[in-house]
């Protein structure tokens, strides 16, 4: 299982923008002094705000801060005031100005660094903007300027990063998440984004905590997923026995549930338990019926397990009328099994009617053989002797083929090519002194 199949898929929440303001409120608790024009300027626009009415209120407040020119000192009246930008960028947010809105943020938290709702506000406007890297910076600044420190800040600076792909970022904002602050403020679904990071990163034995927490307290689907997470991540990392007796537990405790069977069946086959996985199989398939691939499996285990009567069962239910030559390969070898040569000539036969494999039609041509069949066993051994393996035996199966149907000249030739290879090669001159002395002529 892959990082993008984590049940967790992360997200900005869409964090609210103040839109009204308390005059003399700015930096926490602490009040100041905010000269009587630019009050009302905030007055005015806040009144239009109210009604939604952005453009009218940024007309307003654009208006008042030209008023004051571009200079930052000596401004009595407080046409450049931090809270005339701010007011100002909340107006461009709403009616999705994003670079003009981030423009008046940064000015007023220039202006006012401490400002704690500006570095928020600027955080959600880099959001919308999809610079996801610079809203994970933006609420950093927002966790450190807070009046109360909010550990949601720091998850939503770690989601911005992981969004921008800068994961080792990420796992350091989380890192701090967990150290600053106590267990029971910390969320869940906080802990399925650390997962998530750790995934990214390829640290899943550093995960592997969070997602047992999280297979425990989590709950209905979500639960269900972190449990197939959980069992995964343990084959991920190699860890076979706590793996197994996980899945026996979930059995336990979901008897009827098709995937912990799978798994079951997943652990057995990696440790060459044929036995246990055909078993585990067998009930997954009473539950949720077979994929393709598992009744192949179902007919290899029957077929390694020395069954090949259920082994043919499934692998003839799986082929229908569509013959893949793999297949009929396998049904072929169980009927050779049960001594049934015919039966396994045909499905060869159909293998050969789509694919020309040079091995399919040597298997043909030893099912000739022993059928006795040896004029049509020539041909298919010949015709295997044109592919790059088993030549040689190719070569002396023909051989013999063609003296038992009673041609030896065909089966000097045939044996000549034969002994051309070395690992036929003796049994060809032997073969070759046998016809010589049965036609009574000498082999030179």
């Amino acid at each position: 299982m892959t990082a993008k199949s984590l049940p967790y898929l992360y997200g900005l929440l869409i964090l609210s923008v103040m839109l009204l303001w308390i005059p003399g409120q700015s930096r926490g608790d602490q009040k100041e002094d905010i000269p009587p024009a630019t009050r009302m300027a905030l007055y005015k626009a806040g009144k239009l705000m109210e009604k939604d009415r952005f453009l009218e209120a940024s007309e307003i407040l654009e208006k008042f801060r030209k008023r004051g020119g571009t200079s930052h000192e000596g401004d009595p009246k407080g046409y450049n005031h931090y809270l005339i930008h701010f007011t100002l960028g909340n107006c461009y947010l709403m009616t999705r100005k994003y670079p003009e809105a981030e423009a008046r943020y940064r000015a007023a938290i220039t202006l006012n660094p401490a400002f704690h709702t500006g570095w928020m506000n600027l955080a959600k406007c880099r959001h919308e903007m999809n610079a996801h890297a610079e809203a994970g910076h933006a609420f950093l600044k927002g966790y450190e300027t807070a009046p109360k420190k909010d550990p949601g800040i720091l998850y939503y600076g770690a989601v911005s990063f992981m969004t921008a792909g800068e994961t080792r970022e990420a796992l350091k904002v989380f890192r701090t998440l967990l150290h600053e602050h106590p267990p029971q403020e910390i969320k869940l679904e906080w802990k399925e984004g650390l997962v998530q990071a750790y995934f990214d990163s390829h640290q899943e034995h550093k995960a592997l905590p969070f997602i047992e927490e999280l297979s425990e307290k989590t709950k209905g689907k979500k639960r269900r997923q972190w449990q197939e997470v959980r069992l995964h991540t343990y084959l991920s990392l190699d860890m076979k026995t706590k793996a197994l007796r996980y899945v026996r537990r979930l059995i336990l405790e979901y008897p009827t549930e098709p995937r912990w069977w799978k798994g079951l069946a997943h652990l057995h086959l990696k440790e060459n338990r044929y036995g246990p996985a055909l078993v585990a199989l067998t009930i997954k398939g009473f539950l949720d019926p077979l994929t393709t691939k598992e009744q192949k499996i179902v007919g290899d285990l029957n077929m390694a397990l020395g069954i090949p009567v259920q082994a043919v069962r499934t692998y003839e239910r799986l082929a229908g009328r569509n013959v893949d030559p793999d297949l009929a390969h396998r049904i072929a070898q169980g009927y050779i099994r049960l001594h049934e040569p015919s039966k396994a000539l045909e499905w060869i036969e159909k293998a050969l009617l789509t694919e020309k494999r040079p091995g399919l039609a040597l298997l043909k041509g030893d099912l000739l053989y022993e059928l006795k069949r040896y004029p049509e066993a020539v041909t298919a051994f010949e015709r295997a002797a044109r592919g790059k393996k088993n030549v040689g035996r190719a070569w002396l199966m023909a051989g013999y083929s063609a003296w038992n149907a009673g041609d030896p000249a065909r089966a000097r030739g045939l044996f000549q090519k034969a002994a051309g290879h070395s690992r036929q090669k003796k049994a060809a001159v032997k073969a070759l002194q046998r016809l010589d002395r049965q036609v009574g002529t000498d082999f030179k």
